[in-house]
């Protein structure tokens, strides 16, 4: 299964972002999808000078794209920070989310940098004082501290022509190589993982393997299921090298927000061999097992527990009270 990403129209992509990220322009967005669906190209669907238009452009059948201009002022001095948006429709197949999720980081590469990610199904999300809220927030100009949107929790069009522009000086932007050798994932393993992130499904962890315990691949899935830790904790051998995703929910405040986690097990019979296989897999297995807001290395069962991860999730969220 391909893991990247191609423009169909690199110059008119790259002239888009270079426009948006120019001080020169009045362009302040970039919408971007999937030419017919297809999890491997992405094409710029429109160019625009008002930022709350980007709500009313999203198709709730599609995996869309986006990179906005805001402005923030904090003791009379204005600044520009730029949101990278990802936009996962409510009624995009689930098998198909996973597809997207594969080429997740691709898409992420084209539009960086960026000081803010929102990736959500919610159109409020995109909502101009929200997104400045935010700003405001992950750059120390507001004291109140919210849980970090860059772990909001994953759910669930008109085309226009792109303006002609004066030749200018353009953004070079080029996909970032992949960490590690490329190694197969069964349809299966996508599937699961977007059940597990979605509300609607019950299906709350997958644990995923090697076939026939062989670290050549590809990756399939071991089990899943939609009670909790345990459940998971019974799948994983000592002596084979596995995956884990988990859904968790954390209550801050009596909101409750849903984070997901990442395991990875190396048993400690696990064979050097075989450690030094899989290694090289990292940057596949983990655009598969995504979103995630914590990831955790296990060798040993006492690794992982309820407190433990939990714990882990509220530190990296910054819910964790640190007050005793």
């Amino acid at each position: 299964m391909a893991t990247t990403i191609e423009v169909a129209d690199g110059n008119a992509f790259h002239e888009a972002i270079a426009s948006v990220r120019s001080d020169a322009t009045e362009d302040t967005y970039v919408l971007c999808g999937h030419v017919n669906g297809d999890p491997n190209r992405i094409q710029v669907l429109k160019v625009g000078q008002d930022t709350s238009e980007l709500a009313t452009l999203l198709d709730d059948s599609q995996v869309m794209y986006a990179l906005g201009r805001y402005e923030t002022k904090f003791d009379m001095s204005t600044t520009v920070k730029f949101v990278y948006f990802r936009w996962i429709g409510d009624k995009v197949p689930v098998a198909k989310k996973g597809r997207y999720g594969v080429v997740r980081g691709e898409a992420e590469a084209l539009f960086s940098p960026y000081h803010l990610f929102v990736e959500s199904s919610n159109a409020e999300d995109f909502n101009n004082d929200r997104i400045l809220q935010q700003l405001e927030e992950t750059s120390g100009t507001k004291s109140k501290v919210l849980d970090s949107t860059e772990g909001r929790q994953m759910r669930g069009f008109t085309q226009t022509q792109l303006p002609t522009r004066d030749n200018r000086a353009k953004f070079g932007v080029s996909n970032v190589a992949k960490e590690g050798a490329a190694v197969g994932v069964e349809d299966e393993v996508l599937a699961q993982v977007a059940a597990v992130c979605n509300d609607a499904n019950p299906v709350s962890w997958l644990v995923a393997g090697y076939k026939d315990n062989n670290p050549k691949g590809p990756i399939v899935v071991v089990g899943s299921g939609e009670g909790g830790l345990g459940e998971v904790t019974s799948l994983l051998d000592p002596a084979v090298p596995m995956y884990a995703f988990y859904r968790v929910t954390d209550k801050v405040d009596d909101i409750t927000t849903v984070k997901f986690v990442y395991i990875v097990w190396i048993g400690e019979s696990t064979k050097p061999m075989t450690r030094a296989k899989i290694s090289t897999h990292k940057g596949v297995a983990e655009q598969t097992f995504t979103p995630a807001h914590i990831t955790i290395f296990a060798s040993d069962l006492s690794d992982l527990s309820e407190n433990i991860i939990m714990q882990k999730v509220r530190s990296a969220s910054g819910s964790q009270s640190h007050v005793k």
